[in-house]
């Protein structure tokens, strides 16, 4: 009797802990997912102009998906649109450097084109408050570049 609950507890354990990485998994956008949402800005962007990144900016819109969101850096380099921090609106792309010393924003200007590039740095998981390891997919159309990023977590 004693081994039948040691084995049904290990098997409640692992459908739990299944259940747990499962539900963590879906809590984390895929880089395909931010692709298309960077597409989709992009149409926004292109069917309403510059109107389109207070949308881009907002919360509970089709430009926040779980830890997915959307920047935008206008032909200046200023940020217009950033789907997790409003306040970051304003900011100059080219100052923006993370807490390893690596300067994403420029590195962003200089790489991103039409077809769209990855670049790798550290910044604030919207899920955890962390900075952890990211990857923003950035796509320079009509002078703006447009970026959405997956949070590169251990074990996901």
């Amino acid at each position: 009797m004693k081994q039948l609950m040691t084995i049904a507890l290990a098997v409640a354990m692992a459908t739990g802990l299944a259940a747990c990485t499962t539900m963590t998994t879906g809590e984390r956008g895929s880089a395909g997912e931010a692709q298309a949402l960077v597409a989709r800005a992009i149409e926004a962007y292109d069917a309403n102009g510059v109107a389109s990144f207070a949308d881009m900016t907002a919360p509970n819109t089709g430009f926040v998906d779980r830890d997915l969101y959307v920047f935008v850096f206008d032909p200046n380099h200023r940020l217009v649109a950033h789907g997790a921090n409003a306040e970051l609106i304003g900011d100059d792309a080219t100052v923006l450097v993370d807490a390893n010393g690596v300067p994403f924003g420029n590195t962003m200007i200089v790489t991103a084109d039409e077809d769209g590039e990855w670049v790798d740095y550290t910044w604030i998981d919207p899920l955890t408050g962390n900075e952890v390891p990211k990857s923003s997919f950035v796509v320079l159309h009509d002078g703006y570049i447009f970026g959405s990023g997956i949070y590169l977590i251990d074990g996901e």
